[in-house]
C-alpha cells in the first residue's frame, strides 16, 4: 500500500511544482515582455482614439482647438510619461509636449514624420545616444473627413526597464515557493494517508474473507466511492457467510438424509446374504424395502440436483406459450394409481407463458405434497382460473393443515412438517424449495394459505398469453 501512498504524494507534488513553474515564467521570465506589450498597446489605442477625434473635427487645426480632445491626450501623456508632437501636412510642428531636444534624436524623428505623412503607420525603437536609453516611437497619419492626410501625430515613450520590479518579485517568489512546497508536501502526505488507509483496511478484509473469515466487517463511514466499496465488501462477506452456512447445512442435511436409506439398504442386503436368502417370503419383503429405499435415495439426489441447478442459474428457462390445463391433466394422470384428483377448470383452455417442463415439476411437487399430507378419504383438487392477465393454479387439500408458526419456513430446504400421528415427516424436504426456486426464476407470484383441521391451499400464477 506504500506504492499507492507514494504515487498520490508524487502526483500532488508534481501538480504544485507545475503551478510554481508557470508562476515563475509569467512573473519573472516573461514579465518585461508582457509589461511592454500591454503598455505600448494602451498608448496606441489612445493615439488611435485621438486620430478618430481629428477625423470627426474635419481637420488637425480644428481638433487642436478642441479643449476636451487635447486635454484627454495631455492627461494621458502626463500619466504615462509620453512625448507628443503633432505636425501639419507639410511637416510643420503644430503641437509639442516633448522633453527630448537632443539633435540626433530630433533628426531621427524627422524621418519618421516624413513616413507618417506619406500614409505609413510607424512602430519602431530609437536609441538616445547621450543618455544611453531606448525609446518606443509610434507615429500615424491624421486623416480628415475627406480621407486626405492632414498631418500626423508622433508619440515617444521611454522603454523603462522593469528589472528592479522583477528582482523584488523574484525574492518574493523564492519565499512563496519554499512555503508552498512545504505546505503542499504536508497536505499531499495527509491526503495520501487518508486515501490509502481505508484501502489498506479493505485489502486486509478481502484477504481475511479469502481465508474463510466471513464475519469481517469494515467500519468506514465515508460517502464516497471508497465508502461504497467498503459497504460492498461488507455485503460480500455477509453473503459469502450465508452461502457458507447454507453449504454446511446442505452437506449436513444431505448426509443425514442419505445415511438412513443407505443404512437400511445395507442392513437388508446383509440380512439377505446371511439369513433370509433361502426364505422366499422374507427375501421378497426385504427386497421390496431395498427397492423402496433405493427409489427414495434416487428422488433425494434428483431433488438436490434440481435445487442446485435452479439456484446456480446453470439451466436457463425455456419460455414458451403452453396450455396450463393440459399440463395439469398430464401431471394428475401420474397420480391416478394413488388417488383421484379433481380438476376444476370452467374453460377449455388456459394459455400461459412459462417453462412447461419446470411448471410440470411445480405441479408434481405440490400435488405430491398434498397427497402425502392427506388421508386416503380426504379430497385433493386442482383449480385453474384467470385473474387480471394471469393464470392462477391452486392445489387444495382437506388435510390437517400446517401450523401458522411454520408457514414461513415451509419453503426452506429440508424443512419438513409431520403428516401422521407418529409425527415423523416424509419426503426429502426439498419439494417446496424447488417450487420456490422455479417460481422466483419465472419472477411470478406464489404462496400458501392453511388452517389447522381444514386443509391447505398452495397457489402460483403465470402470465396469460
Amino acid at each position: 500500500m506504500k506504492g499507492i501512498r507514494m504515487k498520490l504524494w508524487s502526483w500532488l507534488m508534481l501538480l504544485v511544482i507545475a503551478v510554481l513553474v508557470l508562476l515563475w515564467l509569467f512573473q519573472v521570465v516573461f514579465l518585461e515582455q508582457f509589461y511592454h506589450l500591454m503598455h505600448f498597446r494602451r498608448i496606441e489605442l489612445q493615439v488611435e482614439s485621438f486620430a478618430e477625434g481629428v477625423r470627426e473635427e474635419s481637420a488637425v487645426i480644428t481638433a487642436l482647438g478642441n479643449d476636451a480632445l487635447i486635454g484627454e491626450l495631455e492627461a494621458f501623456a502626463a500619466a504615462v510619461n509620453l512625448n507628443v508632437e503633432i505636425y501639419d501636412e507639410y511637416g510643420n510642428t503644430l503641437y509639442q509636449q516633448a522633453m527630448i531636444t537632443e539633435h540626433m534624436f530630433r533628426r531621427s524623428l524627422g524621418s519618421i514624420v516624413a513616413e507618417a505623412l506619406s500614409g505609413e503607420t510607424i512602430r519602431t525603437n530609437i536609441a538616445h545616444m547621450r543618455f544611453d536609453s531606448e525609446y518606443r516611437v509610434f507615429a500615424m497619419p491624421l486623416v480628415n473627413q475627406a480621407g486626405l492626410i492632414d498631418g500626423c501625430i508622433v508619440v515617444t515613450s521611454p522603454i523603462e526597464p522593469v528589472k528592479e520590479a522583477t528582482d523584488i518579485i523574484m525574492q518574493q517568489l523564492i519565499y512563496i515557493t519554499l512555503i508552498l512546497l512545504a505546505l503542499a508536501s504536508a497536505i499531499a502526505l495527509g491526503l495520501s494517508k487518508q486515501f490509502s488507509r481505508p484501502i489498506e483496511q479493505i485489502s486486509k478484509a478481502a484477504k481475511s474473507i479469502a481465508k474463510g473469515h466471513f464475519d469481517v466487517r469494515l467500519d468506514i463511514k465515508s460517502n464516497d466511492e471508497i465508502g461504497q466499496l467498503a459497504q460492498d465488501v461488507n455485503e460480500m462477506g455477509q453473503s459469502l457467510g450465508q452461502i457458507d452456512r447454507l453449504r454446511k447445512e446442505l452437506i449436513g442435511n444431505v448426509s443425514h438424509e442419505l445415511r438412513t436409506p443407505l443404512s437400511i439398504i445395507r442392513g437388508y442386503a446383509e440380512t439377505l446374504r446371511d439369513v433370509t436368502g433361502d426364505h422366499p417370503e422374507k427375501r421378497n419383503q426385504q427386497l421390496e424395502i431395498i427397492i423402496s429405499e433405493s427409489e427414495r435415495l434416487a428422488h433425494l439426489i434428483e431433488d438436490v440436483l434440481s435445487v442446485s441447478q435452479l439456484e446456480s442459474d446453470s439451466v436457463p428457462l425455456e419460455m414458451t406459450p403452453f396450455d396450463v390445463l393440459e399440463t395439469v391433466k398430464a401431471t394428475v394422470n401420474r397420480f391416478e394409481v394413488i388417488k383421484t384428483i379433481e380438476i376444476i377448470a370452467p374453460e377449455a383452455s388456459y394459455e400461459a407463458l412459462g417453462d412447461r417442463k419446470r411448471i410440470e415439476q411445480v405441479l408434481y411437487n405440490l400435488i405430491g405434497n398434498a397427497i402425502s399430507h392427506t388421508a386416503m378419504t380426504d379430497a385433493v383438487s386442482v383449480q385453474i382460473s384467470r385473474h387480471n392477465g394471469f393464470i392462477e393454479t391452486s392445489i387444495m387439500d382437506k388435510g390437517k393443515g400446517i401450523p401458522e408458526d411454520q408457514l414461513k419456513f415451509i419453503w426452506d430446504r429440508f424443512h419438513q412438517v409431520s403428516n401422521d400421528a407418529s409425527g415423523k415427516p416424509k419426503g426429502s424436504g426439498l419439494g417446496l424449495a424447488i417450487v420456490k426456486a422455479i417460481m422466483e426464476k419465472h419472477q411470478m407470484a406464489y404462496g400458501v394459505s392453511s388452517k389447522l383441521g381444514e386443509g391447505t391451499n398452495f397457489w402460483f400464477r403465470l402470465k396469460e398469453v
